[in-house]
């Protein structure tokens, strides 16, 4: 079975958290931090990756078992 993943990826002038399978919840956030603390809460209770899709294009990838460190 395919993992599950969040994505957080920048959107107009604010950040959304996307997390595919729970009917395509999406979420807001001002802050690139905000969003990530909230994609990364969504991807832990799910056992998920996280996706950061940095406003450049740059994806980074994170599983659940594996914290990022303050590096996006």
């Amino acid at each position: 079975m395919e993992p599950s993943i969040m994505r957080v990826s920048p959107a107009a002038i604010r950040w959304t958290v996307l997390a595919p399978g729970i009917n395509d919840a999406q979420c807001q956030f001002s802050t690139m931090e905000d969003a990530i603390a909230a994609g990364w809460a969504l991807a832990r209770q799910e056992d998920a990756e996280l996706h950061i899709i940095r406003q450049d294009g740059v994806v980074r990838l994170w599983a659940a078992s594996d914290p990022p460190v303050k590096q996006y």
